[in-house]
């Protein structure tokens, strides 16, 4: 059953082309008569006087409020509530969610405004909230770097780069991949969580030539250095050995290890232009001007002086990966430990 009260038809039309344009407006009276007049007065309020920022916490669409934005300030503040369905894009569906949204009041948790999965396996609320120390672990072809966070001071616990090195620029064989995996477990500090950074289903390469072969075999190699990595970490928390008995049940993995989307910190700190990634130098000796204090309200992540200096004294190479480890770590903490509105705001308006 249609709620539409009244329906104007504007129509205007060309001599030349003897054509007419047809611009037909509904008022729904159902939506008036929904709220209450405080409610009403409230969702006018939020609605006129709520930038961007503000609205975006809501049950709204981007993109209509981009449509709300260019219409109030075309024609001015609305009047009704009704007005907002005149408004390209607005229906009474999407009215009503937006509206529904304001009266509850806006969601604390705003990580489910980013568009998709952000993490695997899902975090339980248990997990978050019993977790004192979150590592990052950052694997690349030529080195695994980690982060240490302490998760009540939000501050960086240890921070190290180990490179790996090839004999002779040759592959290695999946039993020295095994070995150099296990020497890099045994280093990497105890964490209640761990954060890695969700690869490419696809082994091929990028670029114009997508089956080079050379870059498909380190992909491989990566790829089997990652999954021994992961295996490694929930095994030692886990406490897996052979069972004695065949009539001894297996107990359920407690998945130690989660996989954020990898698109993230680079959009959220802009190390990402197209689709080529850009030096992280910058972007961290931005975040190192602001990490010397400890932020009571976890606003900003800190790092101590020693740390500091350490970064600052390795070579380029190994100041990008370093950075890339960071900007994982206080990826995660901020969208998926703190729930930081700001950089989840951040990324909405980005797309993501």
């Amino acid at each position: 059953m249609l709620s539409v009260t009244n329906k104007k038809f504007l129509i205007s039309s060309c001599k030349t082309c003897r054509s007419f344009s047809f611009t037909k407006c509904f008022y729904s009276q159902e939506i008036e008569n929904k709220y209450s007049e405080a409610q009403k007065q409230k969702i006018l309020q939020i609605v006129n006087d709520g930038d961007l920022d503000i609205l975006s916490r809501y049950d709204v669409a981007k993109t209509r409020l981009k449509k709300l934005s260019e219409w109030v300030n075309k024609y001015g503040k609305l009047n009704k509530i009704s007005d907002l369905e005149t408004i390209d894009g607005f229906t009474e569906k999407t009215v009503k969610k937006f509206y529904n949204s304001i009266i509850d009041g806006a969601p604390k948790n705003l990580s489910h405004k980013i568009k998709g999965r952000i993490l695997h396996p899902i975090l339980t609320e248990t997990v978050k909230q019993n977790c004192r120390l979150v590592l990052s672990v950052y694997v690349t072809v030529n080195c695994v770097c980690w982060t240490l966070i302490d998760r009540d001071k939000y501050a960086v616990a240890e921070w190290k780069y180990h490179g790996i090195e090839y004999p002779d620029s040759k592959r290695f064989p999946i039993t020295d991949i095994l070995g150099i995996a296990w020497q890099i477990t045994n280093n990497l500090p105890n964490a209640d969580i761990y954060v890695m950074k969700a690869e490419a289903t696809s082994l091929r390469a990028g670029g114009s030539d997508p089956n080079n072969p050379k870059v498909i075999a380190f992909n491989i190699q990566k790829a089997q250095m990652i999954a021994i990595i992961v295996a490694l970490i929930n095994a030692k928390h886990n406490n897996i050995n052979v069972c004695p008995t065949k009539e001894e049940p297996v107990s359920n993995l407690n998945q130690r290890v989660y996989f954020l989307r990898s698109s993230l910190p680079y959009r959220l700190y802009g190390t990402l232009v197209g689709n080529e990634r850009v030096s992280t130098d910058q972007t961290v000796e931005m975040l190192l001007d602001k990490a010397k204090e400890i932020h009571s309200d976890n606003s900003h992540v800190h790092v101590p002086d020693n740390l500091t200096s350490m970064y600052r004294s390795q070579k380029e190479l190994q100041k990008d990966m370093l950075g890339h480890c960071l900007l994982l770590a206080i990826t995660f903490m901020d969208l998926c430990i703190y729930t930081n509105e700001e950089k989840i705001r951040k990324l909405t308006r980005l797309g993501d």
